[in-house]
């Protein structure tokens, strides 16, 4: 079974509900992105796309998703908790 690299989570307030999402690899900053993101543009949104890319074929770190995760957090204006 092929280990899944984990990152420290970062804890993100949905707009819609006020639910806290866990965030904890790159797969689920994947889906975060893709089916629960305010925009679908901008710099940082699309270089987290390509970076979770990245980690899951073994070529990143995965803590790099999670950088580049918060950057599109910032871009977006997305609450996170610390």
């Amino acid at each position: 079974m092929k280990r899944v690299p984990r990152f420290a989570p970062v804890y993100v307030v949905r707009n819609h509900t006020g639910e806290i999402r866990t965030v904890g690899t790159a797969d689920e900053v994947w889906k975060t992105l893709l089916d629960d993101w305010p925009m679908e543009e901008g710099n940082c949104f699309l270089s987290a796309l390509l970076i979770c890319l990245d980690v899951q074929r073994g070529e990143r770190p995965a803590e790099e998703a999670r950088v580049a995760f918060i950057a599109a957090a910032v871009e977006a204006g997305v609450p996170l908790l610390s």
